[in-house]
């Protein structure tokens, strides 16, 4: 039979019952009260404009740049929206209706950005100009190179991409196979004969030697140039089909830049003359390139639009040179 609890016991029961409720009592009412979201997490990212912090992980993306549109496909890594433009061959599935247009290279659609929510904008090269406005709309990084360590930041930016999803050591060993396949061409270029490289715009015509806008085929590919660098013309040095025939290279190299762009028409409202009809004349079949089959004409997106700064792109290049050497 339970014994009746004596008023002394009866005391100490209720205040440690009282004790007991008053301690559990925050606990309760802390898990009653919503908790405050966590800002996600975030990693600083160097880029050509200095460093930006980006949240991890991002899933709004907005890529105004192919050559860093190159590294995510080869990382495989998400795109929402991106610039309109004329893909090479292997980037054809940007041009699929689930990539949402976001304007051109030159030129974002802010009404577009305004609807995707972008947490994070990609720019470089043509698109530059726009990053202080883009990040003000959100986290912005300007992934541009520069010719003369084309490498080095073609590296940062993929161990920058590679990095927010994770993604280091795949994008090492990207650029471990980018970096040996460089060195095993510029091998190989320096057993060819020196060779000329032109741009050519319709009919005019730009060699474009170390040190110049393209000149990253002498520069990062160790092909020996048949005229010496200009620093006073950087974006190349106009010439004519008469001066190619008196130079006389060992090799030609072309690329068409409206083949790049996929332009029909000029400034003057004239149909382009595509360089294949262009250089398929007397002058430049009785030169030495033109006599031993060594006119090469290169990729013109890789080339024009990308300006080989992607890795597939550079991988695509050094892949056509060798093919073009093996063969001569």
């Amino acid at each position: 039979m339970t014994q009746p609890l004596t008023t002394a016991c009866w005391r100490a029961s209720a205040a440690a019952a009282l004790a007991t409720s008053l301690f559990a009592a925050p606990a309760a009412f802390a898990q009653a009260t919503p908790s405050t979201p966590k800002a996600p997490a975030t990693i600083t990212v160097q880029h050509a404009k200095g460093s930006t912090a980006v949240p991890l992980a991002p899933q709004r993306v907005v890529v105004y740049d192919l050559a860093s549109l190159d590294t995510m496909q080869a990382l495989n890594l998400p795109v929402t929206a991106l610039a309109k433009a004329n893909f090479p061959g292997y980037m054809q599935a940007y041009a699929d209706a689930r990539y949402l247009p976001a304007g051109t290279l030159f030129e974002p659609d802010y009404d577009a950005l305004s609807q995707i929510r972008p947490d994070l904008i990609v720019v470089a090269g043509r698109s530059a100009g726009k990053y202080d406005v883009l990040s003000k709309i959100a986290p912005t990084v300007d992934l541009s190179v520069n010719n003369q360590q084309l490498l080095a930041d073609m590296q940062r930016n993929v161990v920058a991409l590679a990095s927010l999803w994770g993604k280091q050591a795949q994008g090492e060993q990207l650029m471990q196979r980018v970096r040996s396949e460089v060195e095993s061409t510029r091998a190989l270029a320096q057993q060819q004969a020196p060779g000329l490289l032109v741009l050519a715009i319709s009919t005019m015509i730009n060699a474009q030697p170390p040190g110049a806008r393209f000149g990253l085929l002498h520069d990062v590919l160790g092909v020996q140039p048949a005229i010496p660098a200009d620093a006073s013309k950087p974006r190349g040095v106009p010439m004519k089909m008469e001066d190619i025939s008196q130079l006389n290279p060992a090799w030609l190299y072309v690329i068409d830049r409206n083949a790049g762009t996929g332009s029909t028409t000029g400034r003057d409202g004239k149909p382009v003359v595509a360089s294949t009809e262009l250089f398929n004349n007397e002058a430049i079949r009785s030169s030495a390139a033109g006599q031993q089959g060594r006119v090469v004409f290169l990729d013109p997106q890789v080339w024009y639009l990308l300006g080989v700064a992607g890795p597939q792109a550079m991988l695509q290049t050094t892949a056509q040179l060798k093919r073009a050497w093996s063969q001569r």
